[in-house]
């Protein structure tokens, strides 16, 4: 008597079942995108199906990989596949049209646009065949890759900027990310990019400081952001302590200015 795919892992849970699929934060990847410093994609990479962790699919986000299994919209189709044509998902020369997947470090792994019920499904084949089975082949992966250091400097400087605009200092960053290098054949690429920042410090204060009422710099690195930190965070301490911080009549003079700058 044939035991259907769905007992075998009813036999042989394994204990990853009951994990659930990580949401992949679109919110957050999009915060760092002017940092990517290298997107490498290819169309005929091998996961290791055991390191897929998430899903960018709401639905499924938040759902263990069990759940998934017993509930997926698509496992009324896909499993009786399986137990059809196993060697869809064990051949090492067969395409799987359509599965995608994207990472930030290259080894987690979320599902990106489809393939969430043929990972769960080669996740469990997998497990029930032994552990020397891994590797799903021929899927489309992306990494990105990110200088985080830069990210984290550029994003002190914005957290300055409400504090130091109620002592009349206000700054600007504006940050420009662009494609340096190529290299790609047929089924693969990298981009390479670079990432700068101009920031802008202006003091409406005038005159009573030692910096010049309008400042810019170009920061090219975490180095050079992390250094104009420093700078505003002592400009913040200064004017904190300072007995009066109230704005000259002039202020208004300045701000109108701002525009012709």
């Amino acid at each position: 008597m044939n035991v259907s795919f769905t007992e075998q892992v009813q036999r042989d849970m394994p204990q990853w079942a009951n994990d659930p699929l990580l949401a992949w934060d679109a919110t957050a990847f999009a915060a760092m995108s002017d940092f990517i410093t290298e997107h490498y994609w290819t169309g005929q990479g091998s996961i290791n199906v055991f390191r897929i962790v998430g899903t960018d699919h709401p639905q499924y986000a938040g759902m263990t990989w069990l759940e998934l299994l017993e509930r997926g919209n698509r496992m009324d189709i896909n499993i009786p596949l399986l137990e059809k044509n196993p060697g869809y998902y064990t051949q090492a020369e067969q395409q799987h049209a359509g599965m995608s997947f994207v990472s930030t470090d290259g080894v987690d792994w979320y599902v990106s646009a489809d393939g969430n019920h043929r990972s769960c499904l080669a996740r469990f084949l997998f497990h029930l065949q032994g552990e020397e089975r891994t590797q799903l082949h021929n899927v489309a992966q992306s990494i990105y890759h990110t200088d985080r250091a830069f990210w984290s400097a550029c994003r002190e400087i914005h957290n300055l900027t409400d504090a130091l605009s109620r002592h009349g200092v206000y700054i600007r960053l504006q940050i420009r990310r662009q494609c340096v290098a190529r290299e790609d054949l047929a089924c693969w690429k990298v981009d390479r990019f670079s990432t700068e920042a101009q920031l802008t410090v202006d003091d409406v204060r005038a005159g009573g400081h030692d910096m010049p009422a309008v400042y810019k710099t170009l920061l090219l690195n975490a180095a050079d952001a992390w250094r104009e930190v420093m700078v505003l965070q002592r400009r913040l301490e200064a004017l904190s302590a300072s007995p009066g911080n109230d704005l000259p009549r002039t202020w208004w003079r300045r701000l109108l200015r701002k525009g012709d700058m």
